[in-house]
C-alpha cells in the first residue's frame, strides 16, 4: 500500500470517528442511566442526526425534541418531536 492510500485510509477514519452521530454512540454506550427517565433535547445543523443516534444506542427515549436547519429532518424519531427552522 503506498503512502498516498494510507494517509487516505488514516484521513477516512478520522473523518467517520469525528461525525456528531458517532460521538455521540461512543458516549451513550459507556453511559449508565439506570431507572430514570430519558428526554432527549437536541438544536442545531446535526441535530436530527445525533438525535437518531442517541435513540438507536440506548432503544428508546421517554420523550424529546429536535429543532435545526430547514431540510435537515431526515424522517421520524420514536418518541422525539422535531422540527425544522431558520433564523
Amino acid at each position: 500500500m503506498s503512502l498516498r492510500n494510507h494517509a487516505e485510509q488514516i484521513i477516512q477514519q478520522a473523518l467517520a470517528a469525528a461525525m456528531p452521530d458517532e460521538a455521540v454512540r461512543k458516549a451513550l454506550n459507556e453511559a449508565n442511566f439506570s431507572d430514570g427517565k430519558i428526554v432527549l433535547i437536541a438544536a442545531g445543523k446535526a441535530a436530527w442526526q445525533m438525535a437518531k443516534a442517541a435513540v438507536d444506542t440506548l432503544g428508546s427515549v421517554d420523550g424529546g425534541v429536535v429543532v435545526t436547519k430547514y431540510d435537515h429532518v431526515m424522517g421520524e424519531i420514536p418518541g422525539v418531536e422535531c422540527y425544522e427552522a431558520g433564523h
